[in-house]
């Protein structure tokens, strides 16, 4: 007889960590959309290609956010490590903004960012990482 596969509960450093990302690709898709309406109202002569390319990059991060933060219970190895270098990027990205006049997203963004980088690099997330 077979033993029954035993289900490991997520650590709550990994359940922050996920919910810290899911918050970042929310709140990042509604200030993207939000940005697109007032692009999209703006006269056709004024928005060029390269702003668009511009905004494709904060698009690819939310998703890329979004995408790790659904895999977090495959409890792939490559998650966790993807998850912390966009992670780290992010929180470098948000202090090289800040001296130029931060907001209060900024900020947000650094913290949600910074926290979900430090649980995901905690000890019990690695061990639930590596099955």
């Amino acid at each position: 007889m077979s033993e029954p596969c035993r289900v490991e509960a997520m650590p709550r450093s990994v359940s922050v960590a996920r919910i810290c990302m899911w918050v970042q690709a929310v709140m990042g898709m509604v200030g993207l959309l939000l940005l697109f309406i007032l692009l999209g109202s703006a006269p056709s002569g004024t928005v060029g290609v390269a702003l668009l390319l511009v905004l494709a990059v904060p698009l690819a991060a939310i998703v890329t956010i979004g995408f790790l933060a659904s895999l977090v219970r495959t409890r792939r190895a490559w998650v966790r490590v993807t998850g912390i270098v966009v992670e780290f990027l992010l929180v470098l990205l948000g202090l090289w903004q800040l001296p130029g006049g931060g907001s209060f997203g900024t900020v947000l963004g650094i913290l949600l960012a910074g926290v979900a980088f430090a649980q995901l690099c905690r000890s019990s997330s690695a061990r639930w990482f590596d099955r």
